[in-house]
């Protein structure tokens, strides 16, 4: 019971609290690839909280746990509604219920998700096949097309030719480091298990709130990949070229880093694009020292907190559990019976001296 309550508390705080928290104190654009790394920690623990207090719950009230240890037999025998209570007979079978429902919809939700992104990245690359052509001077599938865009599948990185014709060749390194920056970091699967724990529990806020953070954050390290190559005024430029479809009127290449450019002479109109080109043109857009080492103090922390709360928890219940009074009796006749064979026997020879 205390495992369950300890459990619950933690999922519900972290659904609750977390987002809010997140939003107002982590630094979530400067430390994107800690922060998606915290997201996963703090969605599957919820998940694996949920499931642990419905097995808590289970292990304690339901009947034929002696079977799995005497010690929680004890245990539950403690309790204020232990198996022999048809309350702790019920509220035992409800949690094991409860996360054997929900560990099934984890699964299936997995399976789901997984596969159904398997099945679309198959299809696309039959249809790639047939109308895209391979570069083989850029390692890219070209496909004809007057919209520039540039988007990656597992292993492969396919450009239309209206991006070829509007970026520079620098904004062409700066976009094609990005996709390299997907593959190699196989985010196709971080957003795919995002989006997975984000369908178990429709309407919980944190997990929802996970998956759409992780698929941004994913775009802000692909970035950075290329910033580092490029320098950021050339992925921002690029930027601009992608997301609106034409050249800027004004090239931040042109521009020092940190110089704040207009909206309307980047020419963006989408809010996360611009969100980016901003973050890009910021000098402060990484963590210095100081505040990456307290970033992954806090990581840390949330990592080692619902295991420091599941070992309390179980010492705090073993160490309430009673003796075992049943091996401490069974003890006690066996030596009253020793007593008494040699009480006899000797109660037998001096019987036979007499005689």
């Amino acid at each position: 019971m205390i495992a369950a309550l300890i459990l619950g508390t933690y999922a519900l705080a972290v659904a609750l609290f977390a987002p809010a928290l997140l939003d107002r104190f982590w630094p979530s654009d400067r430390a994107p690839r800690l922060t998606v790394l915290l997201l996963q920690i703090l969605s599957c623990s919820f998940l694996a909280a949920a499931v642990g207090a419905g097995l808590a719950l289970a292990l304690m009230l339901v009947e034929g746990v002696s079977e799995l240890s005497p010690a929680l037999d004890r245990c539950a025998d403690a309790l204020p509604i232990g198996e022999h209570s048809s309350v702790g007979t019920w509220v035992g079978k409800v949690g094991l219920v409860s996360a054997a429902a929900l560990s099934l919809r984890i699964l299936y939700c997995l399976f789901v998700t997984f596969g159904k992104a398997q099945l679309r990245r198959r299809a696309h690359t039959r249809v790639l096949r047939v109308l895209a052509t391979r570069d083989e001077r850029l390692g890219v599938l070209v496909l004809d097309h007057p919209a520039p865009a540039c988007y990656c599948l597992p292993g492969e990185i396919v450009i239309t030719t209206g991006a070829l014709s509007r970026l520079s060749a620098t904004q062409l390194e700066a976009v094609l480091l990005h996709e390299r920056a997907h593959v190699a970091g196989r985010h196709h699967l971080v957003v795919s298990l995002a989006s997975a724990v984000g369908r178990t529990v429709p309407h919980v806020r944190l997990l929802t709130y996970a998956e759409r953070e992780t698929r941004r954050l994913i775009e802000l390290i692909a970035d950075d990949a290329a910033v580092a190559r490029t320098g950021a005024p050339a992925v921002a430029a690029a930027l601009a070229v992608i997301g609106t479809g034409h050249a800027p009127d004004r090239d931040p290449i042109a521009e020092p880093p940190g110089t704040v450019t207009p909206d309307s002479a980047l020419g963006v109109d989408s809010s996360p694009t611009l969100r980016r080109v901003r973050r890009l043109l910021r000098l402060d857009r990484a963590l210095t020292g100081r505040a990456r080492a307290l970033s992954l103090t806090a990581a840390v922390f949330v990592i080692a907190l619902p295991i420091t709360l599941l070992g309390v928890s179980g010492a705090s219940l073993i160490s309430h559990c009673p003796p075992d009074t049943d091996d401490h009796d069974a003890r006690r006749p066996s030596t009253s019976v020793t007593v008494v064979t040699v009480d006899a026997g000797a109660t037998g020879a001096v019987l036979a001296r007499r005689r």
